[in-house]
């Protein structure tokens, strides 16, 4: 399996899966925000970092661009364990929300594609590494090293979110021509 094809359909899957947050966050939130069950369930407790599904999107969107830029430099310089390390990356992130779903014993956004994809990205990941030669000290020094890249970057979004959703604002009003 080559690079490209290995970071093809590892963004893919990610991407799936966000489509799921896209789409179900914003009606979770407002479905459940009130229900004390959930109050300690993440989309919940950091609901002000989702103020809309635009929003959401936008921030996604950033994470993609930047997702999409690291798979290149992987395939561009053939460095298939920084496709694999940003793949490792993604599946922790399908945890927490295989996680939230077994805590919660009801789906909760990004759950369902969480269980869907995670299976389907260990095998693949089998499967490259079986066939594969990588070099494993540098996957251990490339995976912590996106991940905190990653959650820097959330860490960013979610502060900024009120500013995201002011400049989707700005650039969809329209001007009143007296």
């Amino acid at each position: 399996m080559p690079i490209s094809l290995l970071s093809f359909v590892t963004l893919s899957l990610f991407m799936l899966h966000e489509f799921d947050e896209i789409i179900l966050i914003r009606p979770w939130i407002q479905q459940n925000e009130n229900n004390p069950r959930f109050q300690t369930e993440m989309f919940i407790a950091g609901k002000k970092a989702y103020p809309s599904t635009e929003g959401i999107a936008a921030a996604i969107a950033e994470e993609f661009l930047i997702a999409f830029l690291i798979f290149l430099m992987a395939i561009v310089w053939q460095i298939p364990e920084l496709a694999l390390a940003l793949g490792f990356c993604h599946t922790l992130h399908l945890l927490g929300h295989i996680t939230q779903v077994l805590r919660f014993r009801r789906w909760v956004p990004g759950g369902f594609t969480a269980v869907a994809t995670f299976p389907i990205l260990i095998l693949i990941f089998i499967f490259y590494l079986a066939y594969q030669p990588v070099s494993w000290l540098l996957i251990l020094l490339l995976s912590p090293f996106l991940m905190v890249i990653i959650l820097l970057n959330l860490s960013l979004l979610h502060s900024q979110a009120g500013y995201i959703q002011s400049c989707i604002l700005r650039l969809t009003r329209t001007q009143n021509k007296g």
